[in-house]
């Protein structure tokens, strides 16, 4: 008898299940491609544990909303949420599948290495959410989907899968309902996203670091279903008692990016591999084309790298010998806020006497200003009052932002350029305070 349900154990979450529909996406081209695609670069340049897949996060993720969605709507929500979602519930089954196969396939469009150089990678007005939505509409992902009896609709997966901020970047008209935002929530949120609660405890457990660890199991079981006083639509709120949960989860993501995701090697490893890609790529940019961008993974992007470090007639040898050999360039300025608060240019002012001083091909820099995001969400006190996380929790209110600034140079001249970058910072803070 053939068998209905399928298991693989992850290190992160034990056992996670799946059906014969779910296999068969699971099994597509699109999807068994993200095994060779590193969920965070050239992280294992500095982590060595670090060299996990995009193909474990996205069952993660499927894990985890799967959670969600199960606890908020196991119980007949308060009677205000109900008249609200009445009809939708009629076909929750449906809708799970969708969260389900959504959360599974979001990750679908990655460039190879993931986010390293995305912006710079692709055409303007695309990123790997945009390339993902194609896949699902275009490719064996959309005959699987509509072959399933019961139909599931391709667009319902985008719409559940696709980021709203991100697109609306592409799309300025479109409009989500608010059943559908409230799906969307469950695996692109800030703060409770099945993503976000995945790739924080996936990448810290791989790189062997305790910056993202948080209590997931406390996070979800406090969630509930509640009206939003603003929109007066339902929406995603977290009972009081899971708020430390929440502001560990913010913790945890403050720390990874300023520890792990921006560590001053790491960063300099994306930048050249994004140096060789422009390098390498036909006119320096990937196709957005699906069945072109699907036939690369991080294998062939390493394996060019590869031969041409060893290729001293290449006129690509001194980029990939960077990253093959280790010849990296080296750090010698990352940002202290204390400077930039008594002088708020001292990044542009540094890198730009680096660049007049060194020049452009013996000069990179890395910079990371956190985009406005303010952990503002719903919380549910014990007597039912809704109020804002900025209300219910001092620690959320005051988080730190994420401001980042780093100047590299050619290893070369790693001693030099440290000596008169460290007098040049020096003059500038005198400066700054002696004007004060």
């Amino acid at each position: 008898m053939a068998k209905t349900r399928h298991e693989v154990r992850d290190g992160i979450h034990g056992f996670i299940e799946f059906d014969n529909l779910e296999k068969q996406l699971i099994d597509s081209v699109p999807f068994q491609r993200l095994r060779n695609v590193h969920q965070l670069a050239m992280t294992y340049q500095v982590y060595p544990g670090a060299t996990h897949m995009r193909f474990e996060h996205s069952l993660g993720v499927m894990w985890v909303a799967t959670r969600i969605f199960d606890h908020v709507f196991e119980q007949r929500p308060k009677d205000a949420v109900q008249d609200r979602i009445a009809d939708e519930l009629e076909h929750k089954d449906y809708w799970r599948s969708v969260v389900r196969i959504a959360a599974l396939l979001h990750d679908l469009g990655h460039l190879p290495f993931s986010h390293a150089a995305e912006a710079e990678l692709l055409p303007a007005g695309w990123d790997h959410e945009r390339i993902t939505a194609e896949i699902i509409r275009h490719s064996e992902i959309a005959g699987i989907l509509k072959g399933h009896r019961p139909l599931i609709d391709p667009e319902d997966v985008v719409d559940i899968a696709y980021s709203v901020k991100d697109r609306l970047k592409h799309e300025p008209a479109f409009v989500l309902t608010p059943w559908k935002t409230l799906l969307n929530e469950i695996i692109t949120g800030n703060t409770f996203g099945a993503d976000r609660i995945d790739y924080l405890l996936r990448d810290s457990w791989h790189a062997g670091v305790a910056y993202g660890r948080f209590d997931p199991d406390r996070l979800v079981d406090g969630l509930r279903l509640v009206i939003d006083p603003d929109s007066g639509e339902v929406a995603l709120g977290l009972d009081v008692g899971g708020i430390h949960a929440a502001e560990a989860l913010l913790l945890a993501r403050y720390f990874m990016y300023t520890q792990v995701y921006f560590h001053d090697v790491r960063r300099v490893y994306d930048i050249h591999l994004k140096d060789f890609l422009v390098s390498w790529l036909p006119d320096g940019k990937f196709q957005t084309d699906w069945q072109v961008l699907t036939k690369i993974t991080d294998n062939e992007v390493l394996a060019a790298i590869s031969a041409a470090a060893v290729d001293h007639s290449s006129s690509l040898h001194s980029l990939a010998a960077r990253v093959v050999c280790r010849k990296h360039f080296r750090t010698v300025f990352d940002l202290v806020a204390s400077h930039k608060r008594i002088r708020p240019t001292v990044f542009a002012d540094v890198n730009t006497f680096a660049l007049e001083t060194w020049g452009p091909d013996d000069v990179r820099a890395s910079e990371y200003v956190q985009k406005s995001e303010s952990n503002n969400f719903l919380v549910i006190n014990d007597d039912d009052r809704v109020e804002s996380s900025l209300q219910a929790s001092k620690v959320i209110a005051a988080l730190p932002s994420i401001d980042i600034g780093q100047v590299f140079i050619n290893l070369s001249l790693k001693v030099e350029a440290k000596q008169k970058i460290d007098a040049f910072v020096a003059n500038l803070i005198k400066e700054a305070n002696d004007g004060i």
